[in-house]
């Protein structure tokens, strides 16, 4: 959802203004606007499941070509606005929008006027913002829609718009420009190991550059300790970027190879690294307990700030964010409740909610927790070896004037990293 038109219908809900609800110099904004986030999210998932929208279908992989998710409109849109916009392809069947306005499902009468409009309106601009549009799961309502959730665009504006609407052959097979975009990762991801990367190059610029293409999770830009200014890091120049199949992956690569970024031409080819991509149903199928782990966690969260996020769902045990031996964080943390009842409470009030920008993957923590912390120890010892070459290298060029430095290739980055 839009974090914008979060905060928006959240201020609306409490007759305030956004600026009242988030304070730029308060610390804690940040553990304010996932709160929010959290809050609305429930209120939506209340408002879907009393109007006959099964929330486990979501789970599933299978899409429903006539249902499409609208989301990342901003906060005042109406329905009858998303419906005008829709009905231009074709009979709407029905149409919800929950009164926190963040996002909407529509369901077409028939699958290839689903097709066109998803084709058309992917990613189009509408008002200030862009629309995201995802294929609906199989078997999303468990009932025909009501009076009040049947779609009624009167006949002469569907008329005045059907001129525009053009269905071509590869929509009505199926065939549509933009692939499903499931939000929830299905099971483990597949890695695409970007090399030659400029120095200079940021996780967001490499986010911004994959980020279009279907299928997309996460980009990484892989990092060492900067020996001369305590506490930050070097690019090492290579990265991996995370899709949700093996073919969207290899789109990727066929599509991206060759890219210049930053003036630097990227090489691409798949990893054996496997993706850390998590999906609800993975979650509820594991072992529950009152500790959960915290993945694709904000470098710049604090402990304070998971004390503040987590406090408000129970009372806290503990919480750890594991650190590198120079103090920056490592990207994931564990947070432990009294009671068990409390961390189920949190996993499902903040499923899906962004922290900072990132969308907090979470899982109960019982062998996962032990596995991490003989991964901390791994990587520990292996990035103070690389400083420590690192320092030979440095020693050996002042005193011979030159140096030669054999490259390591991507086996061994992906032996190293995954």
């Amino acid at each position: 959802m839009n974090s914008d038109a979060v905060l928006e219908s959240v201020a609306s809900k409490l007759g305030v203004t956004k600026s009242q609800l988030i304070d730029p110099e308060n610390s804690s904004s940040a553990v304010k606007q996932a709160l929010a986030e959290a809050h609305v999210i429930g209120d939506v998932r209340k408002y879907f499941e009393d109007r006959g929208v099964d929330l486990t279908s979501f789970d599933k992989k299978e899409r429903d070509d006539k249902i499409i998710l609208v989301k990342n409109f901003p906060f005042g849109t109406t329905i009858d606005e998303i419906g005008e916009l829709f009905s231009a392809y074709g009979q709407l069947k029905r149409m919800l929008m929950p009164p926190a306005g963040t996002i909407a499902i529509i369901e077409f009468r028939d699958a290839p006027s689903a097709r066109a409009a998803f084709s058309k309106l992917a990613y189009k601009r509408f008002k200030s913002s862009i629309l995201y549009l995802e294929k609906g799961p199989k078997d999303l309502f468990t009932r025909e829609p009501t009076t009040n959730e049947v779609a009624t665009i009167p006949e002469q504006q569907q008329n005045e718009h059907a001129v525009e609407a053009k269905i071509s052959a590869n929509e009505i097979l199926g065939e549509s420009k933009e692939d499903d975009e499931i939000e929830s990762v299905q099971g483990p991801t597949v890695a695409v190991f970007v090399k030659n990367l400029n120095f200079a190059t940021t996780v967001q610029a490499l986010s911004d550059l994959f980020k279009p293409l279907p299928g997309f999770v996460v980009a990484t830009v892989k990092t060492k300790p900067d020996p001369k200014n305590s506490g930050k890091t070097l690019s090492m120049g290579f990265g991996f970027v995370e899709f949700r199949t093996k073919e969207q992956a290899n789109v990727a690569i066929s599509t991206l190879d060759g890219h210049v970024l930053d003036g630097h031409k990227l090489q691409l080819k798949l990893s054996h690294k496997q993706g850390t991509g998590t999906s609800a149903s993975s979650i509820k199928k594991s072992g529950k307990s009152s500790k959960i782990i915290i993945k694709n966690l904000p470098f710049e969260a604090t402990r304070k700030d998971l004390l503040e996020l987590f406090g408000a769902f129970g009372q806290l045990k503990s919480v750890r964010v594991p650190k590198k031996f120079d103090q920056s964080a490592r990207g994931f943390a564990f947070v432990e409740f009294n009671l068990m009842k409390e961390a189920e409470t949190a996993m499902s009030q903040l499923e899906g909610v962004h922290l900072l920008g990132r969308r907090l993957v979470m899982q109960y923590a019982e062998q996962d927790a032990e596995n991490a912390e003989v991964e901390i120890e791994r990587m520990t010892k292996k990035v103070k070896k690389q400083v420590a070459t690192q320092n030979l290298a440095a020693a050996r060029l002042a005193g011979k004037g030159k140096i030669e430095l054999e490259e390591k290739d991507e086996e061994d980055f992906d032996r190293d990293f995954q």
